[in-house]
């Protein structure tokens, strides 16, 4: 239906003598538009430009009219047709494009809009519709540089959100961030922005404030399974696990279909070391959308089950998509380790210290060679991984084995304390009970 706007412009249009003889069926069309019957409006201004094809109003009215009605083609049609009885008429250049726009003929309406405002700078309208088609078409840059032009002019609810979109495309959540805020000044309830914005703070990692954001959504709308699952992220990431277990529950429960709660929930079993259900989460996960990129996780709950061979299927399922990712890489070396097959760890560990030197990436390594008895190219590689500045108790612990097993106790001694004194600060009992033992073992050889 069209608005107060519409009407009032088209009183601002002038009279012209092709008006004269159609003025009864333009009023009776504009009355049909004033009561909200379009399609017999649209059928009205048609026998008004069949009777009199020199109307400008007519032709106007037709086309305006059309395009509410989503007849694109035939909006295009009189629109066209209008604009050859006023080549220079902005508005009619305009609405044209945005037909065109709605007709998927997106790269066409970017270059009229373009057009427009180059000529016509001041013409507001167009600058969105002009950065829309721009970011379909994946132009980012220029998308955005439209977008913040129209916000120069005043602020715009639509325009705002979709500069913060376009940036999250291009992953300046900062900047997406920001322009929420700026939406959220316009429409301040407005939960889904709310939930828009948590998601950016998740990527910043500003867990406080996206876990306010979601909380603050949720009472705007309590059934809002993204907000839920929002919340649980953040809990997640603030270390709040049994809470954002139970987020991730209540969002499966209410959208079943929601495959990043699926995913989440599977990370959280999978931390707690419940296997089964963890797997079970992931593959509902994988179920709902296969590019969902979890066969990492996936792998690790098999590994936990003892399915080595279904863990390394995952874990080059998964680098096929990441192919330089370290941390797949160090999963995939340390499935082959714990299949006894030693000599393709060994490559896979080496190509990834080709690739880039990481203190986990030699610590791994480190292992292999433990399991391969060469303490000392295992002390080596936990030598390079502590200089990188590994600060993992591990890496202390194995080492000082490997010492131990060359017969230097006492190098052995002052790595196992110091794998105590880190397990210790993390509140490993288990590990500290661990260390504990080896230290008290190597005294009494001592004494």
């Amino acid at each position: 239906m069209q608005d107060a706007d519409f009407f009032q412009m088209i009183q601002s249009i002038p009279t012209s003598e092709a008006d004269l003889p159609i003025a009864p069926l333009l009023l009776q069309g504009i009355r049909k538009l004033e009561l909200g019957e379009e399609l017999q409006a649209m059928e009205i201004f048609a026998s008004a430009v069949k009777q009199s094809p020199g109307s400008f109003k007519a032709g106007y009215l037709l086309g305006r009219t059309a395009l509410s009605l989503e007849k694109f083609s035939e909006a295009a049609e009189a629109l066209g047709h209008t604009l050859e009885l006023d080549p220079e008429n902005i508005e009619v250049q305009y609405l044209i494009a945005h037909t065109h726009a709605q007709q998927d003929m997106v790269e066409e309406a970017a270059g009229e809009l373009l057009a427009i405002l180059e000529k016509y700078p001041d013409f507001v309208d167009a600058y969105y519709d002009c950065g829309v088609a721009l970011q379909l078409l994946g132009r980012y840059d220029e998308a955005i540089r439209i977008f913040e032009k129209r916000l120069e002019f005043s602020p715009d609810f639509d325009t705002a959100i979709m500069c913060a979109m376009t940036y999250e495309i291009l992953r300046d959540f900062e900047k997406a961030a920001d322009l929420y805020t700026q939406a959220l000044i316009l429409d301040p309830e407005n939960a889904m922005l709310i939930e828009n914005r948590g998601k950016t703070f998740l990527e910043m990692n500003r867990c406080e404030e996206a876990l306010q954001d979601f909380q603050h959504a949720l009472t705007l709308d309590p059934e809002s399974s993204d907000a839920l699952c929002g919340r649980g992220q953040a809990l997640f990431h603030l270390g709040n696990i049994e809470a954002s277990k139970k987020d991730f529950r209540l969002t499966v429960e209410l959208d079943p279909e929601n495959m990043i709660a699926w995913s989440m929930l599977g990370q959280v079993l999978l931390y707690e070391g419940a296997y089964q259900e963890a797997l079970d989460a992931l593959e509902k996960a994988l179920e709902l959308d296969p590019e969902l990129l979890v066969y990492d996780f996936r792998a690790n709950a098999k590994r936990g089950l003892g399915d080595l061979e279904g863990a390394l299927a995952d874990i080059v399922l998964a680098l096929e998509y990441e192919p330089e990712n370290s941390d797949y890489l160090i999963d995939k070396g340390a499935i082959l380790v714990e299949m006894e097959r030693l000599d393709d760890a060994m490559k896979v560990f080496n190509a990834l210290l080709k690739q880039e030197k990481t203190a986990e990436a030699y610590r791994f390594r480190g292992l292999a060679w433990m399991e391969m008895l060469e303490y000392e190219k295992a002390i080596d590689d936990f030598n390079a991984a502590e200089r990188l500045g590994a600060e993992n108790a591990d890496v202390f612990l194995r080492r000082g084995e490997a010492y131990y097993q060359l017969g230097e106790n006492e190098d052995a001694f002052a790595d196992f304390q110091k794998a105590q004194e880190l397990a210790e600060a993390e509140g490993d009992e288990e590990f500290v009970a661990k260390c504990s033992q080896l230290v008290e073992k190597l005294r009494a050889f001592g004494d």
